[in-house]
């Protein structure tokens, strides 16, 4: 559930109980006592599904988290053997023309 369906959803159901409270035909103290548990009762909704809300974006987040890591690492290997493709024939072509001892013996 979308947080701003999540809103819309309590605040409807606060409305409807408080109008219903306020147009039953009751004395003001047992009003006052609907009230207060009507909004009791809204609070934990609202409790309940804000910890539910909590614990999904805790669980997505690390799911990104964690998605986010292998691609960094998949990234890190794919630069790394470009590296060495890059590297390799340079390194083997100073290698191939450096001079030997016996080649700076002779000259």
């Amino acid at each position: 559930m979308k947080k701003s369906e999540l809103l819309f959803l309590l605040a409807g159901v606060s409305l409807g109980a408080l109008a219903g409270i306020l147009l039953a035909p009751d004395k003001g103290e047992k009003t006052r006592e609907k009230i207060a548990k009507k909004a009791g009762d809204v609070k934990q909704d609202f409790d309940e599904k804000s910890a539910e809300l909590r614990r999904d974006f805790a669980k997505k987040s690390a799911e990104l988290r964690k998605d986010l890591e292998e691609q960094v690492e998949i990234s890190k290997s794919k630069i790394h053997k470009f590296a060495e493709s890059v590297t390799a024939p340079i390194k083997e072509k100073l290698k191939n023309s450096a001079p030997t001892v016996e080649s700076v013996k002779e000259a």
